[in-house]
């Protein structure tokens, strides 16, 4: 289920739970303006709250629809009293991860089209020139393109099969982190969704230790996981949530500052707020500069291409020359 559904569902529940109706009547209201899978496990979470099941219980039969992580912080909402709130900081939260999701995907338009106009260009080149046919430019075309768009779908789909498998997604991703500039895109990331979700839970009242675990839970980078469950340990030893947070050496020294500040001040939540607000900005801003480095690398390419080409044309039209010249 896409961002932008679930942040729309989660707030429409939490303004009507806010006005006093019960579950099964907020549930049994959504469906009907819900799409086709959010509908249907409506339908059954209604009928299973019926049954006596509390609002989490009956969202963990559906992790197709509600992830297991919302599920956890549906809960922790439940038991602390707060489940109108942790909706729509929910909300919030995936609306922001949605526009990341969406500037990063609006900058990868361009790139695209250069890649394109990389096989395009040369293809009009080659049927401009000496003994140039349309079938030839086409020829190249289709050369260049149905490669290209095989190996992209064994990419997509391929890499999602393998992060599948534990130790390879944690390779893959430590492998992704330490990227320059790509790297630091997908970091941002996903610090940004694990200091939001802490900051939920937090807000929720769930106690530190397992507010860090679920959080890490929720980066959906393996490599970042791997590093943030030292905290638990040093939480264990005594040490408060700045120290432990700040030597699993995922955070730079500003929001180790941050974090320290608000534990200090007795303000975590509105520190933590803030520092998610600053990862998700230093994302879009990792984005931007992965926009200008692509493009220019794209550039590059074709510059070659297209030399290539003309070289060769030239070299086409001296051989006439010299031919003639005989």
């Amino acid at each position: 289920m896409s961002d932008q559904v679930l942040a729309d569902f989660y707030r429409k529940l939490a303004a009507m739970l806010d006005t006093g109706m019960a579950p099964t009547r907020c549930l049994d209201t959504l469906s009907g303006q819900s799409p086709g899978p959010l509908r249907r496990a409506l339908i059954r979470m209604r009928d299973d709250i019926s049954g006596g099941s509390d609002l989490a219980t009956a969202a963990a039969s559906h992790p197709r629809v509600i992830r297991p992580l919302h599920v956890q912080l549906l809960r922790a909402g439940e038991r602390s009293g707060s489940m109108t709130v942790i909706l729509k900081r929910l909300a919030d939260a995936l609306e922001k991860a949605y526009r990341v999701r969406k500037a990063f995907v609006g900058k990868l338009i361009y790139p695209v089209l250069l890649v394109h106009a990389a096989i395009f260009i040369p293809a009009v080149v080659k049927w401009l020139g000496p003994g140039g046919t349309a079938a030839t430019a086409i020829k190249h075309i289709l050369m260049s393109l149905i490669p290209l768009y095989i190996v992209s779908a064994v990419l997509v789909f391929g890499i999602g099969k393998l992060r599948k498998i534990g130790a390879l997604r944690l390779i893959m991703d430590g492998v992704v982190s330490n990227i320059p500039v790509v790297g630091r895109a997908y970091l941002n990331i996903a610090i940004a969704r694990f200091v939001q979700t802490l900051e939920l839970l937090y807000v929720a009242g769930v106690n530190m230790r397992e507010s860090v675990a679920t959080a890490t839970q929720g980066t959906g980078n393996a490599w970042i996981e791997s590093r943030l469950k030292r905290a638990d340990l040093y939480l264990a030893e005594g040490e408060d949530v700045g120290t432990a947070l700040g030597r699993t050496g995922v955070f730079n020294p500003m929001v180790q500052s941050m974090i320290a500040t608000g534990v200090e001040s007795g303000q975590l939540d509105e520190m933590l707020r803030r520092v998610g607000d600053q990862a998700e900005h230093d994302a879009v801003t990792s984005i931007d500069r992965l926009a200008v480095v692509m493009p220019f690398l794209l550039y590059f390419v074709v510059m070659i291409a297209v030399g290539a080409m003309i070289l060769s044309m030239w070299g086409a039209h001296f051989s006439q020359i010299n031919d003639l010249l005989k």
